[in-house]
């Protein structure tokens, strides 16, 4: 097959839309990957997109619309809720998973009775939908199981002499697909995480949005295939939730933990690679740039299968917010190949934890030190290192920024009552400091918190209950779960 290279001129606009109408495939540019796109209601021209890009025919593809009104025509189905969705978010990166009119052939929704809708911002793409004069049912405009395509070049890396025409535009603004949203239910619930993040969705609507839980568990992936153990009954609702996704040709390992400890086991590693003569990249992005990181990773991905990568060694983001949407990307690539270099048993890592205190919580502090010397720690006192009246704001924020910068994995702050220094570690971003004054408080600060510093007061809790709260505080895991998606709102604000 012969593939056209178009530009975004009006002149090739109108004729890539010719092509779609005539029941041919266009590749072409969004602002979150490239597409590639045929009439979404000619079934034949949909099964061309599976044919082209060797994608699983139960995989649903996306509804591209240009016009908000166009919704109407894919589903009778228009609640508040999506309205509002629609007025906020649209155009932009996210897809709604609606009840799909019998106008949508059951090839464009995998089989399924719900169709998955979305307005794109890119000006390419709603010119192309418009000119065309047709709903566009797109993919990323890949081979199945490759990086998405972020730039033209990478389409005509995949789909030269597969495909009827690429559009090239710009590399695109976002970097990662589109957010997509059941709204099926009483309960909207993410499908696929994106750069509109569930947090942000939430404030849009004023009620909760939910991460659907698959995506918060490690699933269950067959060696041979790379894909979901068991799914012959599964029949997912959006693309991504089912099949591999992503993959390098290169092996690729993620590194988890606390920032620095991440970034040395990644350089020894990769010194240790390279000295046995393999070709190694890694990629290594800071808690504080998801945003940077989900438009370069696809592209880095990709840079690594030109070079001859052997070895991808790449450091994970904290799994919140836009960090949890690229994670989700990161994970698949990996095949879900993660080493944890955290605190827990065959780590290898002795935790740390730091301690401070004003005048009024020295005391404490003091009894406290002593009795975690019997446990196999290492403690890092912040100060104070007498009775001499301080500042409590001081000690508080030092612990904070210690706890949050990854130079010690947990902290304990003490004042006279815990209330004023454990504000203050609250007021750095990150930190989720608990006060606590019994076992209990302990235990469910930790299990339903996560909070990584504790707050005892010196003047109103006794040494004795202080150093058990402590050791109820250290012992007990985060449950995780909806906990997590309330702590991940925690460390958004």
């Amino acid at each position: 097959m012969e593939t056209k290279i178009l530009s975004t001129s009006e002149k090739d606009i109108k004729v890539a839309a010719e092509i779609i109408r005539s029941g041919g495939l266009v590749a072409f540019p969004t602002e979150t990957v490239y597409g590639l796109g045929a009439n979404a209601l000619d079934p034949e021209a949909v099964a061309k997109v599976y044919k082209a890009k060797g994608r699983p025919s139960d995989n649903p593809m996306i509804v591209h619309i240009s016009h908000k009104d166009d919704m109407r025509k894919l589903t009778e189905l228009m609640t508040r809720d999506m309205e509002c969705l629609m007025d906020n978010c649209w155009p932009g990166p996210l897809t709604m998973v609606v009840p799909a009119k019998d106008i949508v052939p059951r090839v464009t929704t995998g089989g399924l009775d719900t169709v998955a809708v979305r307005m794109p911002s890119a000006e390419a793409a709603r010119a192309l939908i418009s000119e065309s004069g047709v709903p566009i049912a797109a993919p990323s405009a890949n081979l199945s199981g490759h990086p998405s395509p972020t730039t033209a070049q990478h389409c005509i890396d995949d789909l030269m002499g597969r495909v009827d025409a690429i559009v090239c535009g710009e590399e695109c603004q976002v970097g990662i697909e589109s957010t997509v949203i059941d709204m099926t239910g009483d309960q909207p619930m993410i499908l696929r995480p994106g750069i509109l993040t569930a947090e942000k969705l939430s404030a849009i609507l004023g009620k909760e949005v939910l991460p659907d839980p698959t995506l918060l568990k490690k699933p269950e992936i067959s060696d041979k295939t790379g894909n979901v153990v068991n799914t012959d009954d599964f029949k997912p609702k959006s693309p991504g939730m089912k099949y591999k996704h992503y993959a390098p040709k290169a092996q690729m390992t993620i590194y988890r933990g606390e920032e620095k400890t991440v970034r040395q086991a990644i350089e020894a590693k990769a010194r240790e690679l390279r000295a046995q003569g393999k070709a190694v990249e890694t990629i290594i992005y800071g808690n504080d740039e998801p945003e940077r990181a989900a438009h370069e990773f696809f592209a880095r991905l990709r840079d690594c299968d030109k070079k001859g990568t052997d070895v991808i060694l790449a450091a994970a983001l904290q799994e919140s917010g836009v960090g949890f949407s690229v994670m989700n990307r990161m994970f698949k690539s990996a095949g879900y190949n993660i080493i944890d270099l955290d605190n827990k048993e065959g780590s290898g890592r002795t935790m740390i934890i730091a301690i401070a205190s004003d005048h009024g919580g020295y005391a404490l502090k003091e009894k406290i030190k002593e009795h975690l010397a019997t446990r196999e720690l290492e403690i890092l006192d912040l100060g104070t290192h007498s009775e001499e009246s301080v500042d409590y704001p001081v000690y508080g924020k030092l612990c904070g920024e210690t706890v949050a910068s990854g130079k010690a994995d947990l902290g304990i702050v003490c004042c006279g009552t815990g209330i004023g220094i454990s504000i203050a570690a609250n007021k750095v971003k990150g930190i989720r400091c608990g006060l606590c004054t019994s076992v209990e408080m302990a235990h469910l600060t930790k299990e339903h918190n996560n909070a990584n510093i504790l707050a005892l007061g010196g003047r109103t809790t006794e040494p004795e209950l202080a150093c058990a709260i402590v050791d109820e505080w250290l012992d007990t895991e985060f449950a995780g779960g909806r906990h997590k998606r309330r702590t991940d709102m925690l460390d958004e604000m």
